[in-house]
């Protein structure tokens, strides 16, 4: 059965899925950071993160066959044994963890990558890089929270492919697939777990006009703002999103 929503809400849906893939339009991930906590204060998290991740996986398709060309193969696929752990370790949380304790541990991890993005290079006195290595305790954990919240993975994910110094085309398009391979598995998983069921698909394509225009926009704002202020935007958004679902 669907989740009831008021005309109220419905407004509160588009708006946040409009500006959450607003953001990942003009940056390449970041939809389910800001989409997902919006989303969370009139949805459980049992419908938002299957939203999040159908709507995800086919705004990352159209990326990635736009941009075919410019995708690193070889850092996607080693993100792969990870997805593969932490999935099924996010389906099992989701179907057993209490739902109001994950909307606040969403809050307190919004809160703590939007105070990073604002301040964390300041205080490091440089760019968070990392090991080659780490890809593989970053695909877990990133499997793990995207599963359980439908994304905000990207964040882990672009910290590690910063260190790898790919130029702004590919950095993008290779997140975004990795995302979308991210996306695939936990689509599978969540319709073979019962988490999500066919008849949520309604929301799926309800969805899609507030995607399209927020990915529009993003993709003309990326050419036309200058990066620091929009950071700056996003992360005060992050913050007060976040509060907003610790204090529920």
């Amino acid at each position: 059965m669907l989740w009831p929503l008021s005309p109220l809400e419905t407004l509160w849906c588009a708006a946040a899925l409009t500006v959450g893939y607003g953001v990942r339009g003009v940056a390449g991930f970041g939809s389910g950071v800001v989409a997902t906590p919006l989303l969370a204060f009139v949805l459980p998290m049992t419908t938002t993160a299957p939203l999040i991740t159908l709507v995800g996986l086919l705004v990352s398709a159209r990326q990635a066959f736009r941009d075919w060309h410019q995708i690193q193969w070889k850092t996607v696929l080693s993100f792969a044994p990870g997805a593969l752990v932490g999935v099924p370790l996010g389906l099992w949380m989701v179907k057993t963890a209490d739902q109001a304790l994950l909307t606040r541990f969403l809050g307190a991890y919004v809160v703590a990558y939007a105070l990073y993005s604002l301040f964390g290079e300041q205080l490091l006195g440089r760019a968070l890089t990392m090991p080659r290595w780490m890809v593989h305790p970053i695909s877990v954990v990133g499997a793990l929270i995207s599963t359980l919240f439908g994304g905000l993975a990207g964040p882990l994910y672009v910290t590690y492919f910063d260190s790898l110094r790919l130029a702004k085309g590919a950095f993008r398009v290779t997140v975004s697939t990795t995302l979308l391979t991210l996306s695939i598995v936990r689509s599978t998983g969540y319709f073979a777990t019962g988490v999500f069921r066919a008849e949520g698909m309604v929301l799926v394509v309800a969805a899609l006009l507030p995607v399209a225009i927020g990915t529009l926009a993003g993709e003309w704002v990326h050419d036309h703002i200058e990066q620091r202020a929009f950071r700056r935007g996003v992360g005060a958004l992050l913050v007060l999103s976040g509060i907003g679902l610790l204090l529920r």
